[in-house]
């Protein structure tokens, strides 16, 4: 799904660890992250247990290390793989980002079941069951237009067809069969009872009693050692080990299936899909399977319902397989109409059909949410802020939330743990994502878009948008709202990575500035107030009243200089038609 949904979107492939699969990824060029996580097993064998166990997951300490992860890559949709893995699949409900979940196994149904399809009903948009059997348990409760099939599908160049004939040949030689006598398959990656590997051993003794050029080959890796030894001791009890062969598993299927005629697959539990029938279908070898879930579906579908034994019936199982030994010719020419049918049914093209209807339910609710997040308010330049379920801190500048990725990062930067606010994770998660903040090298982009910085001289710099201004002096590193214990130390290649810009200057003369006009205002106050004074002293005007109206002019000069800022607020909150004209003054015998 990851390769085909990656022809028309930017995908990343989420691993609980570092693995064959991530490097599968890898070489294919998808981006792979590793983030671990729980699992919450009761989701596919429900029991009483299963709300509690829920509960106890919200709180795992893994959850917002998950959410985290989503504001950092930003993804338009998750898509969650199984029904134990369910932890993604809340955490991106509650960035609000649509979720699909791939239903690959057939969850069992008992009393307990209807709270685990509820769960997946709560935190999916969409079901994707890769076969009708997978979406049975949710039939009666969820509603239709949220379920999809989905089967899987493969790349045909993946296996190689053209090395076919020589890859039959070396591993039939690693069994010592060195003639075209028939080998029947039996191939499980993971060995324990329910793969039915007994079923097929009972099956393989009663061929030999009639046919002792028969070839049984066994691979797999036994994860029951009890339940394996039980297997190898009925062999060795019947006598016909010479005609059984075991071989480890091995991911390159195209190293094993060629050295098949028949293959079988006992499964005793209800397969999701039952990817070994299909895997043989693609290598044109006849398949006989028993009614198990997801076989059953298989084998209908390619017309192949003959071959589908009653499932834990050895002797249905037996009668089918010997009916393909008795005729060579006649299983060639079922073999060769399984490789055509099966790339007409499940091959690339058709898969990419359903896919593309799949999507086409997604388009509308996807370019909804596009457009809310284009829409959705902007926070303030560089604020500090972390949604309510994460860890991480995020410092906003030019629109887009910038991950300070750890906490030495944080340190580093000289950030302050009590500037950080805490907002809603969907209003956090609407808000673009920008590149990391980080402690390393090219500092032009991992680095803050504006800090204060020195090397390894005592010139501390403004850092700017790429550009370095040297501050003068400490006070005009004072001026800009700065204090010497926010000083980030960097190497000297960081700093000469920044343009030289024109210092910044000027503090020591702005702090004296202020307190010198104050000073002297007051001094020509005082000269004004004792020169008025003098002059009017003796005069016959002061004599008649005058000297008490100078000095109520006076102290409407003082007031006029001291408060000349309050003044013009107070009036510009008064209406131009109703400002109260000032009171004039009246020289006493003189001219007004």
């Amino acid at each position: 799904m990851t390769l085909e949904l990656g022809r028309n979107f930017a995908c990343t492939l989420v691993v609980p660890r570092e693995g064959l699969l991530a490097v599968e990824a890898r070489n294919h060029g998808i981006n792979t992250v590793v983030q671990s996580f729980p699992l919450l097993y009761e989701m596919y064998h429900p029991s009483a247990a299963l709300p509690h166990l829920f509960q106890e997951l919200l709180l795992h300490s893994e959850l917002p290390g998950l959410i985290d992860l989503l504001f950092i890559h930003e993804p338009e949709m998750v898509i969650t793989n199984t029904c134990i893995n369910i932890l993604p699949a809340v955490a991106a409900k509650r960035l609000g980002i649509p979720v699909t979940w791939v239903i690959a196994e057939t969850t069992l149904i008992n009393e307990f079941t209807p709270f685990s399809v509820e769960l997946m009903d709560q935190y999916a948009d969409w079901i994707v069951g890769i076969s009708g059997t997978t979406m049975q348990p949710l039939q009666s409760i969820m509603s239709s237009n949220k379920k999809f099939v989905l089967p899987p599908s493969w790349h045909t160049e993946q296996y190689n067809p053209s090395e076919w004939p020589l890859r039959r040949q070396s591993k039939r030689a690693e069994i010592g069969i060195y003639d075209e006598r028939p080998v029947i398959g039996y191939i499980s990656s993971d060995i324990y009872a329910n793969k039915g590997l007994d079923h097929f051993i009972q099956m393989g003794i009663h061929i030999c009693e009639t046919n002792r050029m028969v070839h049984f080959m066994i691979t797999g890796k036994p994860t029951d050692p009890v339940y394996m030894e039980s297997c190898r001791q009925m062999i060795l009890i019947s006598g016909y080990s010479s005609q059984f062969s075991f071989l480890p598993f091995d991911a390159n299927i195209q190293s094993i299936y060629p050295a098949m005629d028949i293959v079988v697959v006992p499964s005793l539990m209800n397969e999701g899909f039952g990817l070994t029938a299909l895997e043989g279908l693609i290598f044109g070898k006849a398949v006989v399977a028993y009614r198990s879930g997801g076989l059953e579906e298989i084998l209908h579908s390619t017309g192949n319902e003959a071959f589908l034994a009653q499932k834990g019936d050895v002797r249905d199982l037996t009668i089918k397989v010997q009916y393909l030994l008795s005729d060579h010719q006649n299983r060639q020419k079922i073999g060769n109409k399984n490789s055509q049918v099966i790339h007409q049914v499940f091959g690339i093209e058709a898969y990419r059909g359903r896919l593309g209807s799949f999507l086409s339910h997604l388009g509308p609710v996807l370019e909804s949410r596009r457009m809310d997040r284009q829409n959705s308010p902007r926070f303030p330049e560089h604020f500090l802020l972390k949604g309510e379920s994460s860890h991480t801190v995020f410092v906003i500048e030019q629109g887009l939330k910038r991950p300070i990725s750890t906490g030495v990062d944080f340190s580093f930067y000289k950030f302050d743990w009590n500037r950080v606010g805490t907002v809603d994770d969907r209003q956090l998660a609407m808000h673009p994502t920008g590149t990391p903040i980080r402690a390393e090298e090219p500092f032009l982009t991992y680095a803050p878009a504006i800090y204060v910085a020195r090397g390894q001289g005592p010139t501390v710099y403004l850092m700017q948008h790429g550009v370095r201004y040297p501050f003068m002096s400490e006070s005009a590193l004072q001026r800009y709202g700065y204090a010497m214990s926010q000083i980030v130390l960097l190497p000297e290649s960081g700093i000469a990575s920044y343009t030289q810009g024109l210092p910044i200057g000027g503090g020591e003369k702005a702090a004296q500035k202020g307190p010198r006009r104050k000073s002297k205002a007051k001094l020509i106050m005082k000269k004004k107030t004792k020169k008025g004074t003098k002059l009017r002293k003796g005069t016959r005007r002061f004599a008649k009243g005058g000297f008490k109206a100078r000095k109520r002019k006076v102290a409407q000069a003082k007031k006029s200089i001291r408060g000349r800022g309050q003044a013009r607020r107070r009036a510009k909150k008064v209406k131009a038609g109703q400002r109260p004209k000032h009171k004039r003054i009246v020289k006493v015998g003189g001219k007004r």
